[in-house]
């Protein structure tokens, strides 16, 4: 937040695995603001890719190919043969589909809101999701909503033409027997969702 309070002239902060802890009430160095008191006026916007579970699965198996060939379809399967189900690392670990992200931080971004409320500030959070295929518009929309200039890069597209081919359709079959009950496990954990207390 201080940065942010610094950098006035600067339109996008972009945090990788940013986690929403609750604010604090330590003093900063000018004695008088608090971290809390920072956070007001300050408007978060999460984007969170939508896609398809199955055409991500897809996607995510192939691009093992794209990197390795058929090495790369072996590497994921002995990890998963036997009933063993052990997570891979690189785009085809379930706790990388945007779901299971999007579980996560909100439950982050609740817990931080409510204790933030308690000590007399606020904060806003808009959610955004968009078609994984779709960011180029959500981020023009943004700009003419927030009048912002478009993010420098949005419309590159780094992985080009993927080659032909993809591994063994037995593979997607082997990852969703593995982990597709997993998905279901993740939920909204707001507070109207919470059962009743006794």
């Amino acid at each position: 937040i201080s940065v942010m309070n610094k950098c006035v002239d600067t339109n996008y902060f972009c945090v990788k695995q940013m986690t929403m802890l609750p604010p604090t009430t330590m003093t900063t160095t000018d004695e008088s603001a608090t971290t809390a008191a920072m956070t007001q006026n300050v408007e978060y916007i999460h984007l969170f890719p939508f896609r398809n579970y199955n055409d991500w699965v897809r996607s995510a198996i192939k691009q093992q190919y794209d990197r390795a060939g058929e090495k790369g379809c072996l590497a994921a399967k002995m990890l998963w043969d036997d009933g063993k189900c052990q997570h891979y690392r690189m785009e085809i670990d379930i706790r990388k589909y945007s779901r299971v992200d999007l579980d996560r931080f909100q439950d982050g971004i609740v817990r931080r809101m409510n204790q933030l409320k308690e000590r007399g500030g606020e904060e806003e959070h808009t959610f955004l999701l968009y078609l994984h295929r779709d960011l180029q518009q959500a981020m023009e929309e943004l700009s003419t909503t927030y009048q912002m200039p478009m993010l420098p890069g949005t419309g590159a597209k780094l992985k080009g033409e993927r080659p032909e081919g993809t591994c063994n359709e037995s593979l997607v079959e082997q990852y969703h027997e593995c982990f597709s009950d997993e998905l279901m496990e993740f939920r909204w954990d707001l507070p109207e969702n919470q059962p009743p207390s006794n």
